[in-house]
């Protein structure tokens, strides 16, 4: 008989990378149970679960006149009176565990922090084990901002402390992180890396009369710095395009970039497509770009989707000198890496490339996508899986 897997994923499914590859790993061999905010109800690959988005205390009281403390007792006051509790986000926990927790399931895999508390509850009810799926080191996840830290972060903190110790496996993003989890809370993970299913394309050839085609895609989040990208084709100048595509995340972020970008004619900001077409839609470009400032702990430590993309779309890649990304551009061959996270040292990185060498880093991407595409990962998955449910 099929063992049946929860995984539970607070997000819109079909959007969410490292559900999309764990799906795939396991769905041929396992019953899935997915449980997210949206997901595909016609998918034969799983059953969707839709959860219960927690209750909220009316906006209002946010903008009233007031000083903050007063905001905020008015606002403990109608969640004690309306919602029947002091944290609604227990109420949302306990709401969605009791959704939950009639299904038949053998294995709980819970992505995210927020999640997780929840996934401990539902494991214990059923005597399963329990998988976290962390997709980064939440309590470090906005450092950058003192508000977050100020609020969120003690929040963090408690749910890590008191629930890492019911996890039994934990898959995360990359190196440095499952070394800062083991430092922090002496949780042992399993790097799972964001890399992307194999594609079967072929390098795009370069004239050498065209322009340069750059381009960066992923979420429109401040704490990126997308801006960056714009202020490099100021460096880089007419020879070169740069495509933005970004998935609407901060909407007004979006405007703020595209008036930044107004002046440059060779910028442009295509309609996003989705997780699964990304790496076949760009392939017709040359370089894939991105610098990320090191503005936080993740952000230092990023391994994100886009530079898996970026290889099995066959381009060239640039960065800035992020250490894990850079570590597999290096080990690989794939392209250039800046000196510092300044536009004008990736600019002078890419402008002492001409498109044989473009063409040639093109050609080491093609030469290495199957090393870097997700089959490693699945095999991990799948193992562990396994060996859990035999435990």
């Amino acid at each position: 008989m099929r063992k049946s897997i929860l995984v539970i994923c607070g997000t819109d499914l079909q959007k969410a990378p490292r559900f999309l590859t764990q799906l795939e790993a396991l769905y041929k061999d396992y019953d899935i149970i997915a449980a997210g905010y949206s997901g595909d109800l016609q998918s034969k690959k799983y059953k969707f679960i839709p959860l219960i988005k927690g209750k909220r205390e009316a906006n209002f009281v946010f903008h009233l006149k007031y000083p903050f403390i007063v905001r905020k007792a008015i606002s403990a006051a109608l969640r004690i009176i309306f919602f029947k509790t002091i944290d609604p986000e227990k109420n949302r926990i306990l709401d969605n565990f009791n959704l939950l927790k009639k299904y038949n399931y053998d294995l709980v895999i819970s992505h995210h922090l927020n999640d997780l508390p929840m996934g401990v509850k539902l494991a214990q009810f059923k005597g399963v084990k329990l998988i976290f799926n962390a997709h980064e080191y939440y309590p470090l996840q906005f450092e950058d901002k003192p508000e977050w830290m100020k609020n969120t972060y003690p929040y963090n903190m408690k749910i890590a402390r008191d629930n890492f110790k019911f996890v039994d496996a934990c898959f995360c993003v990359g190196t440095k992180i499952a070394e800062k989890y083991k430092q922090e809370f002496n949780l042992d993970s399993l790097v799972i890396t964001n890399a992307k299913p194999f594609v079967k394309l072929q390098p795009k050839p370069i004239d050498k009369n065209d322009k340069i085609k750059l381009i960066h895609h992923g979420a429109a989040n401040r704490s990126r710095k997308i801006e960056f990208m714009i202020e490099l084709v100021k460096y880089l100048g007419d020879k070169y395009t740069l495509d933005l595509v970004l998935v609407p995340g901060e909407e007004k972020y979006i405007d703020e970039l595209k008036h930044k970008a107004a002046p440059y004619s060779n910028i442009n900001f295509p309609e996003a497509v989705s997780t699964q077409e990304i790496s076949t839609y760009i392939n017709k470009y040359d370089i894939g770009v991105y610098i990320l400032p090191p503005t936080n702990f993740n952000g230092t430590n990023a391994l994100p989707n886009k530079f898996f993309e970026f290889v099995q779309a066959r381009l060239a890649i640039a960065i800035g000198p992020s250490p894990e990304m850079a570590y597999l551009l290096n080990k690989y061959d794939l392209g250039v890496v800046s000196d510092d996270f300044t536009t004008e040292s990736l600019a002078e990185k890419i402008l002492q490339l001409d498109a044989d060498k473009i063409m040639y880093y093109k050609n080491q991407a093609h030469k290495h996508a199957q090393e870097l595409s997700v089959d490693e990962n699945m095999r991990k998955i799948n193992e562990t899986v396994s060996n859990l449910l035999k435990g």
